[in-house]
């Protein structure tokens, strides 16, 4: 462990992030300050409607229930909110809109709690056994045990973190799937490009920060649909990312993660963690995350990287951040997206066996573009 941090130390321009011991010794701290009045809305429970035909929705009162009402939509109308805009980019386009640097600072607000060590949710373990008795492992991803804890997010950063619903036919009342997320801007959530609804031209998403047992644990109000989402024209895994625009800035009330070029000078250090709702743990209902896990092994092209990693992740944790914390930073930085596994084979060897996640200059240069643009 001295070796890698010697290693990291030595890395250009690039602070090794803490280790499991350093983290232990961060308290967590209560809000010096109220919600300011802007913000408070966001805790108002509501709903919205669209109708694309122009016909409004008509409220009613129902006869069997004097303390309730009925939202008559009209054909064609759905709740929520639909994208507007998508599109692929090209890496050049980006570089040329931007000024690149290696690392973006995060945001701390002061008005909710600091909780780097949030409580720990009970989680009753189930398993699935064939008829002749031998335990079958539900998903490919993990690892021996598997080793996600469920939390409850009950303060920064853990209440950055959420779940995505998308639709690639919005006219349809339920999402066709889900994954995770990160808030990384003021209006700015950063997934895995196969989280997204590509192709669609009828789509939409909504991220839930703070997602726990059916609503974000911030109060039912606390979601925002995406109006817009762009990635990378280049399909291959390293490019596995997208930047969504939320329709309200979620960002500017609960704060965001940084994030960093992961440089391998940091390979083989367990200074990593995941977090998500996949499926497999509570029903993708509550969060989970694995801690302090090492990076084995980064294939790079300049500009991006495939981080591979045999901490657990199962269908579901797709799009949700792998990071890190670094002394004298208030908040947590990404180095990568979850993106999904691998396995490579030949004839009756396993040759590769490994979970990957997308990262490099390329991921943070998205984050920057997205930032300037979607104030």
């Amino acid at each position: 462990m001295e070796a890698n941090a010697k290693k990291a130390d030595d890395a250009a321009g690039q602070v090794q992030p803490m280790l499991p011991d350093e983290f232990l010794t961060l308290e967590n701290e209560k809000a010096t300050k109220g919600l300011p009045k802007e913000f408070e809305s966001l805790h108002e429970n509501r709903i919205y409607i669209h109708t694309p035909h122009g016909k409004p929705a008509q409220i009613t009162e129902p006869k069997n229930h004097a303390d309730a009402m009925e939202l008559l939509l009209p054909p064609g109308a759905n709740i929520g909110l639909p994208g507007l805009k998508s599109g692929r980019i090209s890496r050049d386009e980006i570089k040329k809109a931007i000024k690149p640097a290696a690392h973006l600072e995060g945001f701390r607000p002061n008005w909710i709690d600091y909780a780097p060590h949030p409580k720990l949710a009970p989680l009753a373990k189930r398993y699935l056994k064939r008829r002749t008795g031998e335990i079958v492992d539900p998903h490919y991803g993990v690892f021996g045990t598997d080793d996600r804890q469920v939390y409850y997010p009950s303060g920064y950063p853990w209440t950055c973190i959420g779940k995505i619903y998308a639709w690639n036919d919005f006219s349809k009342s339920s999402p066709q799937w889900s994954g995770s997320g990160v808030l990384i801007g003021g209006r700015v959530v950063l997934t895995a490009g196969h989280v997204a609804p590509w192709g669609s031209g009828n789509w939409a998403m909504k991220f839930i920060p703070a997602f726990y047992d059916g609503a974000s644990a911030l109060g039912a109000g606390v979601y925002s649909y995406v109006s817009d989402f762009y990635g990378y024209n280049d399909p291959v895994s390293a490019y596995d990312m997208v930047v969504c625009r939320l329709y309200t800035p979620l960002g500017n009330s609960l704060g965001y993660f940084g994030a960093k070029t992961y440089d391998s000078g940091w390979q083989g250090g367990n200074y990593w963690s995941l977090a998500g709702y996949p499926g497999a743990i509570a029903n993708a209902n509550r969060p989970s995350r694995q801690m302090w896990w090492a990076i084995d092994d980064d294939d790079s092209d300049g500009s991006t990287d495939e981080l591979e990693f045999t901490a657990d992740s199962t269908p579901g944790d797709s799009g949700g951040p792998v990071f890190g914390f670094w002394n004298g930073e208030s908040w947590p930085s990404v180095v990568g997206t979850d993106s999904g596994g691998l396995k490579e084979t030949f004839l009756w060897w396993t040759i590769e066996d490994t979970n990957v996640a997308a990262g490099g200059s390329a991921m943070v240069d998205l984050i920057i573009w997205a930032r300037n643009n979607w104030q």
